[in-house]
């Protein structure tokens, strides 16, 4: 089965997550951004190098050549002529001739050294030190196996010429002049010669060799720029290839997540409508349960009311059958009944049956629920609702009393608020005789802060314990029996007052003194914050 390697290579690569491929272009950037640089920076090294090779490495070494060739026949050749016309001693031109033997010397030694330096790029030095190309130390660049034979040659003549220039001077100093003079015409002028024709051939070959270190360099520059171009197109190519592959995954990833955001947008939609749908079934059934919650407190509020007008109407109801007695008792001693008897007894029954008529009213009114706001009297509602349940609580050995040093206004439902003032005094009545208490109080105190009014119910039954303070407000939370409590009464007060009067109600303990002066250190505080009417805030 044959196969493509391109279609595998981009097989593979449409294969990888959208990161690789963003790694992959970044590193294939990088990569092609080094060669090109590398590139340039050789081809920019080798124009340099050009110039040093013409100048610097070329020049200078040829330069010390001309420079032997200066010395051989200045301060040689001049000196022994001058040595041979009489014109200077021979010991002052072997002082002079020594002078040159230095210098020469000197300058064959920095020619030699300066065919050593390498112009080698920094990759090819690299490569060198990784031994992947030799060492120019060992085999100088510019060093040729013909500049290798034309040194030599010129070193055995220096040698050969230091040897008669030596021989020469000894017959000087020993007086045999013709000798001299022999040596000086038939060897020293020849050799001299000689050395500066191959002085001459070493300087032509340097020359050569700077021409052809510049062809190289012109030939590498253009290999370069040619390597440049390739490299920089290469690389844009399959940067280009790679991005349109990366920006394909893109659109793709992109219509698909697309496809995922509608999906979950619709998701998300009918989760909305189902939670609507829940959440209003929830405060339907909220609301239910709130109303069949304000029935149970209304008529555990009933049942007590019942028990108060029971009481309020017990003594006029026996006064009423003293009455009917009297006028039975009357007739049985023999008595006759009178006028002023008949109608002062008949008035009195009036009297007891139209004060048995207001306490039905006022019950009544208690049960009747407010439909629209009033402004009403804080100290009024609390003393209506003090009316109907003051005789009830004397019976059962409770203390009532109200400190009120500044009535107050305020918007509201007066009755939904008489029945959260009956709910507390039921609650502190309850507390203070399962406690067994021994002087039962209950205080009210209506004050003015801010721009509310507040109205406190406290009592001595030893106060409110820490679980039931966090717990107090909950709904069906009791401490009673259940046959005589739902937990409902303070739940429907908060709500009462929350809700429909916009204020506030807390429980905690506190110290306090009562009216009578008796002080105690822990009794129970329930505080009412109520906004005044904006009539009282003014």
């Amino acid at each position: 089965m044959n196969t493509n390697p391109l279609s595998d290579f981009m097989g593979s690569i449409d294969e990888m997550t959208i990161a690789k491929k963003t790694t992959l272009l970044f590193l294939i950037m990088v990569v092609g951004m080094f060669f090109i640089g590398s590139f340039a920076h050789m081809s920019i090294n080798r124009i340099k190098n050009n110039f040093d090779i013409l100048y610097t490495k070329r020049m200078l070494p040829t330069i010390r050549l001309e420079n032997l060739k200066d010395i051989y026949t200045v301060n040689v050749l001049d000196t022994i002529r001058d040595i041979e016309k009489g014109l200077i001693s021979a010991q002052e031109g072997k002082t002079v001739i020594a002078l040159a033997q230095e210098l020469i010397k000197i300058e064959l030694q920095e020619y030699k050294n300066s065919l050593s330096i390498d112009e080698s790029d920094w990759l090819i030095k690299l490569a060198r030190s990784w031994g992947f190309m030799d060492d120019p130390m060992h085999k100088p660049f510019f060093k040729t196996r013909e500049d290798d034979i034309l040194i030599s040659k010129i070193e055995q003549k220096i040698h050969t010429i230091d040897g008669i220039l030596l021989k020469m001077f000894n017959y000087f100093e020993t007086k045999q002049s013709q000798k001299a003079i022999d040596v000086l015409q038939n060897e020293l002028y020849p050799s001299v010669y000689s050395i500066n024709i191959d002085l001459t051939g070493l300087i032509n070959l340097n020359l050569d060799s700077a021409k052809e270190g510049y062809a190289r360099t012109e030939k590498v520059y253009d290999n370069t720029f040619e390597w440049i171009v390739v490299a920089t197109i290469g690389t844009i190519a399959f940067a280009a290839l790679l991005a349109i592959v990366l920006l394909q995954n893109i659109r793709l990833l992109h219509a698909r997540l697309a496809k995922m955001v509608d999906a979950k947008t619709y998701e998300l939609q009918q989760l909305n409508r189902n939670l609507e749908l829940k959440v209003q079934h929830e405060v339907d059934q909220s609301r239910q349960k709130d109303q069949i919650m304000f029935r149970q407190s209304r008529l555990a509020s009933m049942g007590e009311m019942i028990g108060n007008i029971a009481h309020q109407w017990r003594q006029p109801l026996n006064a009423i059958v003293l009455i009917i007695q009297s006028f039975q008792m009357k007739r049985l001693a023999g008595v006759e009944l009178s006028d002023e008897f008949i109608d002062r007894q008949v008035k009195e029954g009036i009297a007891l049956a139209s004060l048995m008529s207001h306490t039905i009213d006022d019950f009544r009114n208690f049960f009747k629920p407010n439909k629209n706001e009033e402004h009403f009297s804080v100290k009024d509602t609390v003393e209506y609702s003090l009316k109907l349940v003051k005789a009830y609580y004397a019976k059962a050995g409770i203390d009532i009393f109200l400190n009120c040093t500044q009535d107050v206004q305020i918007s509201g439902y007066p009755n939904e608020f008489s029945q959260v003032l009956m709910n507390l005094f039921s609650n502190a009545k309850d507390v203070l005789e399962e406690r067994n208490i021994e002087k039962k109080y209950i205080e009210i105190i209506i004050t003015k802060q801010a721009n509310n009014a507040v109205i406190s119910v406290i009592d001595n039954g030893g106060g409110i314990s820490e679980e039931v303070q966090d717990r107090m407000f909950e709904p069906y939370f009791t401490t009673k029996h259940k046959s005589s409590g739902t937990g409902i009464g303070l739940y429907m007060s908060k709500q009462i007052i929350e809700k429909q009067m916009r204020g506030s109600i807390i429980g905690t303990n506190i110290s306090y003194v009562f009216s009578n002066g008796k002080r105690y250190e822990k009794c129970a505080i329930i505080t009412i914050l109520v906004p005044l009417d904006k009539k009282e805030e003014k």
